[in-house]
């Protein structure tokens, strides 16, 4: 994972990714950077199915973040990447069970702090 803060600026200037469903721009800005910090492709996050491990974990990331950073209900977050409620509940869960690696904890801190300038702006 990449620790660059150039992410915000290059998000700037992309053009927007229209999904099949209205996010709101801070879930879409937590998917954009959970995207980039590990190494998924957007579309892999926004995808309806599972995927790969790796894109399934950055969901759930994004959710977390969307859902702890942003205050977002389980019910928005959820309809956002066009999950249950509960699927978004246990990805706050999991995610939460994580934060007990150190490693990973200082990866979310990161990106709590990441996203929390980025509505700042």
């Amino acid at each position: 994972m990449t620790h660059d803060l150039s992410i915000l600026a290059e998000l700037e200037t992309e053009e927007p990714y229209y999904w099949p469903r209205a996010v709101p721009p801070r879930i879409g800005m937590a998917q954009a950077i959970v995207a980039q910090a590990y190494d998924v492709p957007l579309e892999e996050i926004a995808a309806a199915t599972r995927r790969c491990k790796r894109a399934a974990l950055a969901r759930q990331v994004a959710m977390y973040l969307s859902h702890v950073v942003y205050g977002m209900p389980l019910s928005h977050v959820a309809y956002a990447f066009r999950r249950d409620r509960t699927t978004a509940a246990h990805a706050c869960r999991v995610v939460e069970d994580l934060r007990e690696d150190p490693d990973l904890d200082r990866v979310l801190d990161w990106l709590e702090t990441l996203l929390r300038g980025a509505a700042a702006t």
